[in-house]
């Protein structure tokens, strides 16, 4: 049975995945970082300033004007190499209408795994990155949410599963992104490990180059 107290919070933040386009390009904050280091993913160098194991920025090219930005995610890439990534992402989200994020209302989460959506969101439904809209879906009926099963996915609509299983990972099926972790914390990583791949921060592979500033 589902627990109506976390799926009350996890349902309620994900609304506001339906209603606020979270536009997540941040600007550093005033304070020093605990970690400043230099990565790269043997093609370009980019600098990375970890202030928390929840808060880090990292400074990349972005659009078709190559514009400096600054993003916020919660976790850097170097604590993220150990998660694989398989699968065609580069492929995936430009020329989606609409991406669904979905996810098993009987399984059991908590508001970490909003927090893994939430991630998902502030990179596609941003309008200086891929400014494809963000809805969220249950991969069961529950409520008025649609449902959205990997098997949904069409060239024009990407369905990206925030599931838990035996393996933290990342790996795709037809028009479907899966993100697996093997408890709701590894499902944020492995959510962020996906987005750094997917705006070419991280490799498929880890020949990672690390060097500190």
């Amino acid at each position: 049975m589902v627990k109506k107290d976390n799926m009350g919070v996890v349902l309620g933040i994900l609304i506001g995945i339906l209603v606020l386009s979270m536009i997540f390009v941040f600007s550093m904050d005033d304070g020093v970082a605990d970690d400043v280091y230099k990565y790269s993913n043997g093609n370009t160098i980019f600098e990375v300033y970890k202030y928390s194991d929840t808060e880090t920025y990292i400074t990349f090219l972005a659009g078709v004007d190559d514009i400096e930005y600054t993003l916020g995610l919660r976790t850097d890439p170097l604590s993220l190499e150990d998660i694989p990534v398989t699968g065609t992402l580069h492929t995936r989200i430009f020329d989606d209408e609409i991406v669904y994020v979905t996810i098993d209302p009987y399984a059991n989460l908590t508001g970490q795994t909003v927090i893994a959506a939430l991630e998902v969101d502030k990179v596609i439904d941003n309008e200086y990155l891929y400014q494809v809209p963000v809805m969220s879906a249950m991969t069961r009926e529950y409520s008025d949410y649609p449902v959205k099963n990997c098997d949904d996915g069409t060239n024009t609509e990407t369905i990206v599963y925030l599931t838990l299983g035996d393996e933290t990972k990342v790996y795709t099926y037809d028009y479907c992104i899966i993100i697996m972790g093997t408890d709701e914390a590894e499902l944020i990583r492995a959510a962020d490990r996906m987005l750094y791949t997917l705006l070419g921060i991280m490799q498929w592979l880890n020949t990672i180059l690390v060097r500190n500033l």
